[in-house]
């Protein structure tokens, strides 16, 4: 059973990389902007057994607010290799890991589409070669961080990521090699969906699944809803692979989802080399009032 959600008010936002639950929150103010037109909106591939990618554009009159993306088919053999906003559009592609599979799978992309009052701006970073280090982007003092993406350049399948955990102003990124496999050169591509203003209400909800080892459970799963009510609606998302002793990075392990459904978040996270490791999943909800 997941760990119950704890909720904390903080007025000082740490950047630290603890993946305990933490929930930070901005209040309504005169200048806040709330979330016009707010509607979540997907497309998805054709069913077949090759990669294959997939992307969605906001109804007219809005804009790029958070991102998802979701393997439909084989667990653990599909790496969702990237999930990148732009100003109206998000697109998601997945690439088979190692043999590869002969079952026929899909990818769905997501995007959290809203028409806020105040101006958004999409800014990335790219990790250096192989990606090995910790990745932040940061939106600029002031600003607000409202959904986040990423791109694993020329890992071809041989390297997943492993946490993008959400700050209010920032997001933390890391990928690492799936160890059976021959890595070549890879990047990891970080991008922040950062907002002048907060909307009313910004949360951001934690949630994490017990530590058990591959033998007894070789995926995971969660949902973290939204604690505001029906007002407060999903905008962006976060995850977090990591041991029994809260420690990062964890390989061999790829999301299969990573989706915001409106109200809450969904994640699963299955072994793509099972072994007797103790692992839990941890997983972010992005929230704020809709209007």
């Amino acid at each position: 059973m997941p760990i119950a959600t704890r909720r904390t008010w903080v007025t000082v936002i740490s950047l630290v990389l603890a993946l305990s639950a933490v929930i930070v929150t901005v209040p309504a103010s005169a200048s806040s902007a709330n979330i016009p037109d707010y509607e979540v909106v997907f497309d998805t591939s054709g069913n077949t057994s090759d990669n294959k990618g997939a992307d969605v554009t906001c109804p007219s009159g809005t804009r790029v607010l958070g991102t998802g993306a979701e393997i439909m088919g084989p667990s653990g053999d599909v790496v969702i290799d990237e999930v990148v906003p732009t100003t109206y559009t998000v697109s998601a592609f997945g690439i088979e890991t190692g043999a590869g599979t002969s079952s026929s799978w899909m990818i769905r992309v997501w995007a959290v589409c809203g028409d806020p009052d105040e101006a958004t701006r999409i800014v990335s970073r790219t990790a250096p070669r192989n990606g090995l280090l910790p990745l932040t982007v940061t939106c600029d003092p002031g600003e607000f961080m409202l959904g986040n993406g990423y791109r694993l350049d020329g890992a071809g399948g041989k390297a997943v990521v492993d946490y993008i955990k959400p700050q209010l102003n920032a997001v933390h990124g890391h990928a690492t090699w799936i160890s059976s496999s021959a890595a070549p050169y890879w990047t990891l591509q970080m991008f922040a969906i950062c907002a002048e203003d907060a909307p009313p209400g910004l949360w951001i909800y934690s949630d994490s699944t017990v530590n058990s080892p591959a033998s007894t459970l070789p995926s995971k799963e969660l949902d973290v809803a939204c604690g505001g009510g029906d007002r407060q609606v999903v905008l962006g998302t976060g995850f977090a692979v990591q041991d029994e002793i809260g420690s990062i990075p964890v390989t061999d392990i790829t999301l299969d989802y990573l989706v915001p459904t409106g109200e809450k978040v969904q994640a699963k996270a299955a072994e793509v080399v099972p072994d007797s490791r103790y692992w839990n999943l941890v997983v972010y909800a992005i929230c704020a009032y809709e209007d």
